[in-house]
């Protein structure tokens, strides 16, 4: 489970703070609500990376037990995407500021 943890926080600042994916996330926050919202919420990011996570480890069955395993991976998944976001970025600053090596 702390595996999957780290998958999905991963895969969130892969995402949706890395410098490759800069571009794509500039010309996608023009296109609309949803796109600007979802790359400025760490929240929504760790949720949306937490349930495709879940989904990719445990697969998807309609029964309630796995519909509620789904939804607290996801919104546990959200507040760590919050926690570390928000801890991280200091951090992140800091380094890119002593290296040539910008991260966002």
């Amino acid at each position: 489970m702390l595996l999957e943890f780290l998958l999905a926080l991963s895969i969130r600042f892969f995402l949706f703070d890395f410098i490759l994916f800069k571009r794509i996330r500039n010309y996608l926050k023009q296109k609309g609500y949803f796109f600007r919202k979802l790359f400025s919420c760490p929240f929504c990011q760790g949720f949306w990376c937490g349930l495709a996570v879940y989904l990719y480890y445990h697969g998807f069955s309609l029964s309630w037990a796995q519909i509620s395993q789904l939804l607290a991976f996801g919104f546990i998944s959200a507040y760590l995407g919050l926690i570390t976001a928000v801890a991280l970025e200091p951090l992140i600053n800091i380094y890119e500021k002593n290296s040539d090596l910008p991260l966002k």
